[in-house]
């Protein structure tokens, strides 16, 4: 964004949106795989972190608005012959 603008990385900056809170997710879920039952407790704090995450799938719009703007700006490239 610093260097081309907004505009010209729209892609990247869906691609971001998509893919950090399924990061965070996937990493917080495996966290509370590995402490087991203790994962899923309010003993420690991955529940509320896991709650938090899965919040930035849906706070700068849904992950399928994003996953849309990414496939229409991809396919935008390919002229239809």
């Amino acid at each position: 964004m610093d260097t081309v603008g907004n505009r010209s990385a729209a892609v990247e900056i869906s691609a971001i949106k998509v893919a950090v809170p399924e990061m965070a997710t996937w990493v917080l879920d495996r966290a509370m795989q590995a402490h087991g039952g203790l994962g899923v407790s309010q003993d420690t704090p991955l529940p509320e972190l896991y709650a938090q995450a899965r919040m930035l799938h849906l706070a700068d719009g849904p992950d399928e608005v994003h996953k849309m703007v990414l496939a229409r700006r991809e396919l935008r490239r390919y002229p239809v012959p």
